[in-house]
């Protein structure tokens, strides 16, 4: 059991976000590694575990080692839209607080592979070899379901976030339930079984809560907090239903939209991969150029370089959450896409 304690200023301070690629790469790792839950993951794990490197491999079991401890890249580099900025964040990140994330970790589990334990010593070689073994870990375990992982995500946040709005931030704690049972001013967690906090009672002391919906996560909501995090973050499981997971984990096919029917009176006046990209953004509102790019089938930087030239006829508008750009349809482009005959339907 832990108690996750709220103060009344606590209470206003609760997120719920997508914590991005690397998060899911690396609780893929140990949903990997084990049997449980084949309903979920029996054939995404066949597919995925020959494929993983050598690095790979060590770096699961370093990472999510069977002695305990469960290292949090999650607070080290908060929540990211794209592997490569997780990545660059986590190289750039203080050597003094990799090494404080790292000494959760038992030094038995670097004994066979030298290389992680200049891992733990915060070796800036090691650290990128570490994000290259993760870079590959992705490249197989996450990247080719990405579109379909965080479409399943964003839909859990705004079916969260519509709670919050209709009930309240004690809706949304309410609605946890069973894995996480809310008695006010206390967010209890009856089956935790502690990767990091032992505690049985822990105190937001004043930080954020940030609940981060994930497909990896194991049946219980684990709870990470640095010791120098601005945040205390708790992962919760949002895939539970073995149709959705067979829904996520067919196999890969091509972009969503690459292939879809455009209008001629569209394509005519935007081109065939600039009307995709409204109809993209249309089908997707509030998507980033990444998630853009993927759901059009074309490389980051086209799509950005679409995304401007909509934005300047003024068929779409960029608007900023945070630090992060995301893509809109303007009433003008919704006109534009009926008239043309293209209004989008859902993907």
């Amino acid at each position: 059991m832990l108690r996750v304690h709220f103060a009344v200023e606590d209470l206003a301070r609760v997120q719920v976000t997508v914590l991005g690629p690397l998060a899911e790469t690396q609780l893929s790792l140990r949903t990997v590694q084990r049997r449980e839950r084949a309903a979920l993951f029996g054939g995404w794990r066949a597919r995925t575990g020959p494929r993983i490197s050598a690095d790979g491999r060590e770096t699961a079991r370093f990472l999510s080692s069977s002695a305990g401890g469960l290292v949090d890249l999650f607070t080290l580099v908060g929540a990211a839209g794209c592997m490569d900025e997780g990545l660059e964040r986590l190289i750039s990140a203080p050597q003094r607080r990799l090494r404080t994330e790292f000494s959760v970790l038992p030094r038995t589990s670097t004994r066979r592979v030298p290389w992680l334990a200049q891992v733990m010593d915060a070796d800036p070689r090691a650290v990128r070899r570490l994000a290259g073994a993760l870079q590959g870990c992705h490249r197989v375990a996450v990247d080719p379901y990405w579109g379909r992982i965080d479409q399943h995500l964003q839909g859990e946040v705004a079916r969260r976030g519509r709670l919050t709005v209709q009930g309240g931030v004690g809706a949304l704690l309410d609605s946890l339930r069973p894995m996480a049972v809310w008695e006010p001013p206390v967010l209890e967690i009856p089956a935790y079984r502690p990767l990091v906090h032992r505690e049985a009672n822990f105190h937001l002391a004043g930080r954020p809560l940030v609940l981060a919906p994930s497909v990896f996560c194991g049946p219980v909501p684990q709870l990470f907090a640095g010791p120098q995090a601005d945040r205390v973050v708790m992962v919760y499981p949002a895939l539970n239903n073995p149709v959705d997971a067979a829904a996520i984990w067919a196999p890969p096919t091509d972009a969503p939209h690459a292939n879809a029917p455009v209008s001629p009176a569209l394509s005519a006046l935007l081109g065939r991969t600039r009307a995709i990209v409204l109809c993209v953004i249309a089908d997707h509102p509030a998507c980033t150029t990444t998630q853009l790019a993927q759901r059009a089938g074309i490389s980051p930087a086209s799509a950005s370089e679409h995304a401007t030239t909509l934005r300047s006829a003024g068929l779409t508008a960029l608007t900023r959450e945070r630090k992060t750009a995301l893509h809109t349809l303007t009433h003008l482009g919704f006109t534009l896409l009926h008239t043309n005959g293209s209004a989008p339907a859902s993907a």
